[in-house]
């Protein structure tokens, strides 16, 4: 016998030092494999001495790091805790949420903004549906470097992407987005928490760029 393998049919510590979640094998399984290895050995070809020092350096890896696993999860766990009791004093507050993409549950009107580093002689806002097709276009006219809002009406139910472009001569500038609504509601998902929108849908928490008006 020449190692822990022959003791335990093929399932090496190497293997548990690969996969520890898997096998779960914890510090008492280790020595009594290793003691079986032991009194079963061949007295003419005894096992390596480093090879024994090897398999218990990795057998005490492996439980540094579940005890590191195990932290991490606690800490996890208790951080998208705060981060839900956090989101709940949102519930009832208008928000603005950093993106492109809007997600309309109700017919309405919705307000948002634009922000251009440079003047613009136009500023052209675009609403397309999920399949590309333009349903909504509108002239800013003559605009200053900065932020600038605007309101999309009349929208149906459905998927959109707003387009904000700032025209100067024959040069065209693409403009950050935000679209503002009003939090309803949180979800927490094993991603974290996810902000409920009035008329919107469901955001990530991460995308608020901004509380109020």
């Amino acid at each position: 016998m020449t190692g822990i393998n022959s003791v335990s049919s093929g399932s090496s510590v190497n293997a548990v030092n690969n996969d520890s979640r898997t096998l779960q094998v914890n510090q008492d399984q280790f020595i009594e494999l290793f003691i079986a290895q032991l009194n079963n050995q061949d007295p003419l070809a005894p096992m390596d001495t480093n090879q024994m020092l090897t398999q218990l350096s990795q057998i005490s890896s492996v439980e540094s790091l579940n005890s590191i696993d195990d932290r991490i999860g606690g800490l996890t766990s208790s951080l998208q805790q705060s981060q839900s009791l956090g989101a709940a004093g949102l519930v009832g507050k208008e928000v603005w949420v950093d993106s492109n993409s809007l997600s309309v549950e109700e017919k309405g009107q919705y307000s948002g903004r634009t922000e251009l580093q440079v003047n613009a002689s136009d500023v052209l806002i675009r609403v397309y549906t999920a399949d590309g097709s333009l349903v909504q276009s509108k002239s800013l006219g003559q605009q200053s470097a900065g932020i600038i809002p605007f309101t999309l009406d009349d929208l149906a139910p459905g998927q959109y992407t707003v387009t904000a472009t700032g025209v100067n001569g024959n040069e065209a500038y693409s403009g950050k987005l935000s679209m503002k609504s009003t939090v309803t509601g949180i979800n927490m998902t094993s991603s974290g928490s996810e902000l409920r929108l009035e008329g919107m849908g469901s955001v990530p928490l991460s995308s608020i760029s901004t509380i109020g008006k």
